[in-house]
């Protein structure tokens, strides 16, 4: 599925930034002079290194230490818990973002929901990042299907904001933490037709917050009800910083596949999460106003749903 990312689309070569590349951009067809100039909202980079054009991305983007400032407590929340491909964030993605996570000098990250360690082995990077993946820490009671604990859950009612989401259970550490960082997939779902950031939030959730998404209407996955539960979870606790992966990705059979895999090679950075899933809706093979969870975020003022509104740097490796 090819297609231009939105009207102010910037090809350039990720090893050279600058004047250079600035330059080279000003005849392609439909560039805003302006926002080559201004700092961009969302960032895809193209190419099969997904390792170094994590670092391009979010480098591009104004760098981790924008998000993260020294001394941070940080809340990680990674889309890992799938066996098949193109159903899980590839790890080369999530160890690049750790990576420059501490380096920006947060002073703790914690692993919102369980990471098995077969997750990081996938990884070729793995043997040169494992004392520093090992030293993260973890909510380990968060594992599917996690029940509730008071020590690391905690209970929400009413939830401010909400439209259909009364009461949740969610992780302490995901409302306690400086930034949150969501690591999210854009792939196909059987409920909501897309995973992406904003269902990649029901991660931080007990089963019996879940099972109310799902059921709580009265009517096994009511489309309306669920994603509106969606939406008013992120209102709890907005994301910091997006990092969605649509790289290989499934696109039909989601959640857990298997499906027919989709190559874009696409890794998206940003904090506007409705229209990083935007993006990733159109990648998947929908319109991004056919998605409930996108329409429902940008009234609920999670995002804008028209990315085309928004400054949109795309570079290729």
């Amino acid at each position: 599925m090819a297609q231009k990312i939105n009207r102010r689309r910037f090809i350039a070569d990720t090893g050279k930034f600058g004047a250079a590349a600035i330059a080279g951009s000003l005849t392609l067809p439909g560039q805003s002079f302006g926002s080559l100039f201004s700092s961009p909202d969302i960032v895809v980079v193209n190419g099969v290194n997904y390792f170094q054009n994590t670092i391009r991305a979010i480098e591009a983007l104004g760098g981790m230490g924008k998000f993260v400032p020294k001394g941070s407590k940080v809340g990680l929340l990674i889309n890992s818990d799938f066996e098949d491909p193109g159903t899980y964030v590839n790890p080369d993605i999530s160890i690049a973002s750790v990576k420059m996570i501490i380096e920006a000098g947060a002073s703790e990250i914690t692993k919102l929901q369980v990471v098995k360690p077969e997750y990081w082995q996938r990884s070729s990077h793995f043997e040169d990042h494992k004392d520093f993946l090992a030293s993260l820490k973890e909510v380990s009671s968060n594992t599917f299907p996690a029940e509730y604990n008071d020590a690391d859950f905690v209970k929400i009612s009413p939830v401010e904001g909400g439209k259909s989401l009364k009461e949740t259970e969610v992780v302490k550490a995901w409302l306690d933490c400086d930034v949150f960082v969501n690591i999210a997939i854009g792939k196909h779902h059987g409920s909501t037709f897309i995973t992406g950031a904003l269902k990649n939030i029901m991660g931080v959730s007990t089963r019996k917050a879940n099972v109310s998404f799902h059921l709580g209407s009265g009517k096994k996955n009511d489309p309306d009800y669920l994603a509106q539960c969606i939406v008013d979870q992120n209102l709890l606790r907005k994301t910091d910083l997006c990092i969605a992966d649509c790289t290989k990705f499934i696109i039909n059979n989601g959640p857990s596949g298997p499906g027919d895999i989709r190559t874009e090679n696409k890794i998206i950075v940003g904090n506007d999460i409705v229209a990083i899933d935007a993006l990733c809706t159109r990648l998947v093979g929908y319109e991004p106003d056919e998605i409930l969870t996108n329409t429902k975020g940008f009234e609920a003022g999670l995002g804008q749903l028209d990315y085309s509104k928004l400054n949109v740097l795309e570079i290729t490796a």
